[in-house]
Order: C-alpha cells, then sequence, then structure tokens
C-alpha cells in the first residue's frame, strides 16, 4: 500500500483500528436518524424503508449507514490481521486481543439484524438460514412458525421490535468493547483528522454513486432467489441455506474459540518491567511515559520520611522497555536486554544505529566497519542522554531509526523519542548534542534505505497528511477506490434457488384441536404428526413435525422440479389423515406451494384457563387429571375429548352446564368407575365467575377422541 502511496505517512492501514472506531460513530449517527423514519411490522418495516429509498437525502443516510457498516467489518478484520501478525496479542495484551475479538463478532451480529430489519428478500434468507439451524428443535421450530414464517407471526410487529432492540443493544455492547479494547492505555481512540475527512467524504460519495438497494418484500412463496449479497455481512448465508448448516455454524464457532484462544496456544514470553527499589527516586517519568499505564507511583516510608516508589503492574506490562528510555538513574530494568548496551559498543569513528527488534527482523543494516548497530526492544527505550555519551566516545553520528507515525508496535514509543530528543519532554537531550542525531521513522523494510540516506523521515506525527500533490492524490484515491471496492463488493451477486421449486407446509397444530380450514377437530393428544406429499400418486415420503410441547410445530419441504403435478398433500396423525391440498398443481421455478395447519385460535379466556388448570394455587386440576385421551387416573378421569363428551353426559344440558356444574358441585354427576367425594366442592368460592368460565373455554379445547 505504501508504495502505491510514496509514503508511509499517508497509508491508512496502520490507522484501521482507529478507523474502526470512527465507522462506529458513523454507523451510530446514521442509524439514530434512520429510526426516526422506521415502523415496525413485516410491512411496515418495508415500507418504511421504501419511503426511506424514495427520499434523496435519506436514500443517501441510509446508503452511507449500510456502506459505513460493511467498511467496519473490513477494517476491524484488517486490524486485527496486523496485530496478529505482528504478535501484539500475548502477555498483558490478551485482554485487548479478546474484547477486539468480541467486537469484531458483534459487529457483524449487528449487521446482521441490520439487513433483517428492512424485510426484503435477504431478510427471508436471513429468517430461513435460523430455519435451517435451530428449526430441527422443537423450541426453535416454535419460534420460526411463531415470529417469522406464516400466518402465525401477524403483522410481524413483535419480531420486528425485538430485532430492533437486538440491533441497538449489541451497537451500544460494541461500544463498550471498544472502550474496555482501548482503556488504560495512551493510545490514539480516533483517526488522524485527514483519514476521517477522506473517509467521510468518500462514503458520502459512494451512497450517492451507488445508493443502498431495496430488493422484492419477502415471500414466504417464493424461494431465495439470485440476489446481491454483501460478502462482509451476509458471507454465511449459502452456507447456511444448504443441507449443512449446523456444521457451518460448529465450524463458525470452533474459529472464534481458536482465535479467542490464540494469546495461550501461541504463548508471547515477553518480559516484565523490574524495578530496582534502592535506585528508584520516584520522579514519575516513567508512569507518565508508559503506553500501557502499567506503572504507578505508590508513598514508602523510612526513617527519613517517605517517598515515591514506581510500582509495576506485571498484568499490564508488555516488556516494550519505553519506560527505560524514561528513567535517568538505572532503576528499571528489562529481563533480555542489557541495559548498558550503549555503553558495551564501540562508537568510534562510526555511525551509531539505533533501532528496534521490529526493523531488524525484516532487514538488514550494511555490515560494515562504517556502522555499528545497537538493538533495542523499542527506539522509545533508547534514552535521550546515551547520544552524547556515544558522541563522547567518537561516534561519527547517531542514528535513530523507528516505526512510520502509527505503526509502532507499542503505540507511541516512536513519538516519545522524538519528544525527548526534541528537548519537548523529559529526559531531554543535551544542549550540546541537540542537532547531532539523525531521526528516522519509516515502515518495515525500509531500514536499509534509511540508513543509507539519514535524516530524510524524521517526523512522528501522523496527524498531518505529508505535504506533495502526488502523495495526498494517492491516498485520496487509495481512500476513495477502497470504498468504492466495498460499495460494489455488497452488490455481489448470489445465485440462490431460482431454477428450483418445492412444496412447503407450516404446521402449527397440537393434536386434538381443529385446523383452520378443516370441519372438526383432528388426532389425538400425545399423538406424532408427519406430513405427506404425493406426486402423481407417487408418494414422495414422510417427515416428521418436531414436537414443542404438546403442539407440532415446524417448517416441513419438499423440493420438486418446476412442472405441473397431481398434488396430495396430507396430515397425518396417527390414524388419522387431514388432507391440507389435493388436485392439479403448476410449481413454477423459483416458487413453492405454500400451505398451512395451524389451528384455529382458542377462545380468548382459553390460555387463562390453561393457566389455571395447571397453578395449583389456583385450580390445580392438573394434579389429578390427565388431558391425554384414555389416560384415566385411579382419583380422576382423563379430560382429554372433553369438549365431545361434555355435551352428551346429561340429557337437556350443554357441554358448558356440563362443566360449569362438575366444578362448582362435583359430585352432581360421577362417571362410572369413579367414586363421590374425590374432588372438594371448594372451586365456587376459591375462584371468581370470570376465572370459572375462563377454565371452561379451555376444558372446550380438549377435543380429540378420534
Amino acid at each position: 500500500m505504501r508504495r502505491i502511496i510514496g509514503s508511509a505517512r499517508a497509508n491508512p492501514l496502520p490507522h484501521a483500528g482507529t478507523i474502526s472506531v470512527f465507522l462506529l460513530g458513523v454507523v451510530t449517527f446514521t442509524g439514530l436518524y434512520i429510526t426516526l423514519f422506521f415502523e415496525f411490522g413485516f410491512d411496515a418495516s418495508y415500507s418504511a424503508v421504501e419511503d426511506l429509498t424514495n427520499h434523496p437525502i435519506q436514500r443517501v443516510m441510509r446508503g452511507i449507514h449500510r456502506y459505513s457498516s460493511a467498511a467496519l467489518v473490513l477494517t476491524t478484520i484488517v486490524h486485527a490481521w496486523r496485530i496478529f501478525v505482528s504478535g501484539r496479542f500475548g502477555s498483558a495484551r490478551r485482554y485487548r486481543w479478546l474484547t477486539g475479538l468480541t467486537a469484531l463478532v458483534l459487529i457483524w451480529l449487528a449487521g446482521v439484524t441490520g439487513y433483517w430489519l428492512v424485510w426484503d428478500l435477504r431478510a427471508q434468507a436471513l429468517g430461513e438460514s435460523v430455519q435451517s439451524v435451530i428449526g430441527g428443535f422443537g423450541w426453535g421450530a416454535s419460534f420460526v412458525v411463531r415470529n417469522i414464517v406464516g400466518s402465525g407471526a401477524g403483522s410481524g410487529s413483535g419480531l420486528m421490535v425485538f430485532v430492533w432492540f437486538a440491533h441497538v443493544i449489541l451497537t451500544i455492547v460494541i461500544g463498550f468493547f471498544m472502550w474496555r479494547h482501548l482503556r488504560r492505555s495512551r493510545l490514539r481512540w480516533v483517526p488522524p483528522r485527514h483519514w476521517m475527512i477522506l473517509m467521510a467524504a468518500g462514503l458520502l460519495l459512494l451512497a450517492i454513486a451507488v445508493p443502498a438497494d431495496l430488493l422484492d418484500h419477502a415471500d414466504p412463496a417464493r424461494l431465495t432467489p439470485a440476489m446481491p449479497l454483501d460478502p462482509f455481512i451476509l458471507f454465511l448465508l449459502p452456507p447456511l441455506l444448504s443441507s449443512k448448516a449446523g456444521l457451518v455454524v460448529l465450524a463458525m464457532t470452533a474459529a472464534v474459540v481458536a482465535a479467542a484462544l490464540v494469546p495461550w496456544v501461541l504463548k508471547d514470553r515477553s518480559p516484565v518491567v523490574e524495578v530496582l527499589e534502592d535506585k528508584c527516586t520516584g520522579c514519575d517519568l516513567c508512569v507518565a511515559d508508559c503506553p500501557y499505564m502499567a506503572l504507578s507511583m505508590v508513598q514508602i516510608g523510612d526513617t527519613e520520611g517517605t517517598r515515591g516508589l514506581a510500582v509495576v503492574d506485571p498484568d499490564a506490562c508488555v516488556g516494550c522497555g519505553i519506560c527505560l528510555g524514561s528513567c535517568s538513574f538505572g532503576a528499571l530494568e528489562l529481563p533480555g536486554f542489557d541495559s548498558h548496551a550503549v555503553e558495551l559498543v564501540d562508537p568510534q569513528g562510526k555511525q551509531v544505529v539505533v533501532t528496534c527488534e521490529r526493523h531488524l527482523r525484516t532487514n538488514r543494516v550494511p555490515s560494515d566497519d562504517q556502522h555499528t548497530v545497537v538493538a533495542v526492544r523499542c527506539t522509545g527505550m533508547f534514552h535521550a542522554q546515551a547520544v552524547g555519551d556515544l558522541m563522547r566516545r567518537g561516534a561519527e553520528s547517531v542514528q535513530i531509526v523507528g516505526c512510520a507515525p502509527g505503526e509502532c508496535a507499542y503505540g507511541i514509543g516512536n513519538e516519545l523519542t522524538h519528544d525527548r530528543l526534541g528537548g519537548q519532554r523529559a529526559p531531554h537531550l543535551q544542549r550540546a548534542f541537540q542537532g547531532s542525531v539523525a531521526e528516522d521513522y519509516v515502515a518495515l523494510g525500509d531500514l536499509a534505505l534509511a540508513v543509507k540516506s539519514p535524516g530524510l523521515h524524521p517526523a512522528t506525527d501522523a496527524s498531518h497528511m505529508p505535504a506533495g500533490r502526488r502523495t495526498r492524490v494517492a491516498a485520496a484515491a487509495v481512500v476513495m477506490l477502497s470504498l468504492l471496492g466495498v460499495g460494489l463488493a455488497t452488490l455481489i451477486p448470489f445465485d440462490g434457488a431460482s431454477a428450483d421449486a418445492a412444496v412447503r407446509v407450516v404446521v402449527d397444530h397440537t393434536p386434538g384441536r381443529q385446523i383452520t380450514g378443516q370441519p372438526s377437530p383432528s388426532g389425538v393428544v400425545g399423538q406424532p404428526v408427519a406430513v405427506v406429499v404425493t406426486v402423481d400418486g407417487v408418494a414422495m415420503g414422510s417427515k416428521a413435525v418436531p414436537r414443542s410441547g404438546t403442539s407440532a410445530v415446524g417448517v416441513i419441504d419438499f423440493d420438486l422440479d418446476p412442472g405441473s403435478y397431481d398434488l396430495v398433500v396430507e396430515l397425518h396423525e396417527g390414524n388419522t389423515v387431514t388432507t391440507l391440498f389435493s388436485g392439479p398443481a403448476v410449481v413454477e421455478a423459483g416458487r413453492r406451494v405454500f400451505l398451512e395447519a395451524i389451528d384455529e385460535p382458542p377462545p380468548p379466556g382459553a390460555d387463562e384457563g390453561r393457566a389455571i388448570f395447571n397453578d395449583n394455587r389456583r385450580g390445580g386440576c392438573s394434579a389429578c387429571h390427565s388431558v391425554a385421551p384414555g389416560d384415566d387416573r385411579p382419583v380422576a378421569p382423563s379430560l382429554g375429548g372433553i369438549a365431545d363428551r361434555a355435551g352428551q353426559r346429561i340429557p337437556g344440558m350443554t357441554a358448558q352446564e356440563y362443566l360449569h356444574e362438575s366444578i362448582v358441585d362435583p359430585n352432581a354427576y360421577i362417571v362410572d368407575g369413579f367414586r363421590a367425594g374425590q374432588m372438594l366442592p371448594i372451586y365456587q368460592d376459591r375462584l371468581t365467575p370470570e376465572e370459572i368460565e375462563s377454565l371452561i373455554e379451555y376444558l372446550l379445547t380438549l377435543g380429540g377422541t378420534s
């Protein structure tokens, strides 16, 4: 990248982390703006986004929101990759790695929920991917059927409110983890101003030139069509829509867990600074300079009074050695590095090059009699007053070669060195030697070039774009083209299943209850339920419907080739067969024959009656009575199918009247095989008249003697 631009200082990649923070701010601001015009519900949400798309200003804001979200994922990944390849994740930085990884996962989840809120064909594909993952479980199938697919989901306002809250809460939690990621450090939180201006301008131009699209409204009778698929956020959709959805989830979970364990698997043996108590004067310079706030000052007492003492937090120290460059009294040591290394070299007549380990791992200085190299952990570890010592011992010159602005492995080591040598920060370079040291802060790989031409790259300030029209134009072009690439990538087509066809049956049926459109209740409580499809007289097979409590709930799909068929779709419950569809059907490519087997809603009081039936503090009927047909207990008959029997117990008495009498005067009629006195006549006083009516409404839903 820096080769293209012509300057390491105009390279945006070292600022990927802070650019991510800026993009999160853009996403949050534009999201709040969009929320002002949003409504909740399948149709309402789609119409609201449609209105946004048709309004010139709102369309641009929506485009900025989408593209900044995608760019946020990309820059966070780039930042994580740079941290990984440079090995800046171990030891005291494990917590920073984990918080950053968590933020990345949450950013992706927030993007997924954002696409879901539109309720277009992408949202439908997301819903079907959720079905692929959890639809085989009873609780998962229940959630999908009653909230996402089919008429049981109603207007969808509940789901949309839930997804919106999830979207907002995820954004807040992302901000929290980013704060946790950056806290207890002196590192920058936001990128230099010129990068923010370029990013904002690029996003604005991209949103105008490539408006965020809006696909057709979600349609459960339509298979996932060919459509643009955002590879930054929706990359999992294709595999999740396959038959291997469960394996995909396991693989992704394993990948995230493996990434989280990287700091423990690839152990970092960074040393921890040691404080020599007898030499520490309590000057506080090391505390002020430590990038990760690993040092603090405490007061200790002795016979002559109290004094300050630097104390190191081993869980925060990353072993950069920057504090050694702050200490003029030799009170700090870094295991593995000789604090007297500068004193041990022979500088006579030579160019002394002080550089960090990272530069030496990627490049070498000329090996001759004219140069000698002093290796330090970070250039911030080099004490400014050591320049005078080298010059007094005959050094021809002293050169500091550090990392380019924004690229220091410890954030600010190069800046601290520059400020000390320039007299802007203690400990200062002696006045007699000011101007005698060459400073070069260059990208990795440029060490040899810097040594050949000392002093050409002395700046460490990343807040200003370097002078030079070519450099500035190249940097702007890189940002604009990168954002254009992000925008165009979100238009990458996904083939979908446009050439296929299918039969889909959405089932939410409790055996013993009446399915909407059917003449009477069907099945018996507790029986297994299956969907059977017959095409041109040939059975395609039988698929069991998942169980959720006493209900059969699920989405059952049968694949077909497009064409015309004599189609029969049946629901099998034991010996009961309910025909959901029978007749000729033209199955078009990319379409489904969409059918539902959903029970008639119970009377308004039935849910309350069920609660009373099962609540021992009120009715407590379930303690003695079963609702499974034929499951008589020693003390009480089964109430399974009571809705069918109640009206036939006593001539001239309706089912409601019989049930009311049985509750308030249980000994008025005794079922054969049982004796009087088993049920106490306490419920007229224990329950209110309204509660008794609700209990009766529930009992009248317990049909199913067939």
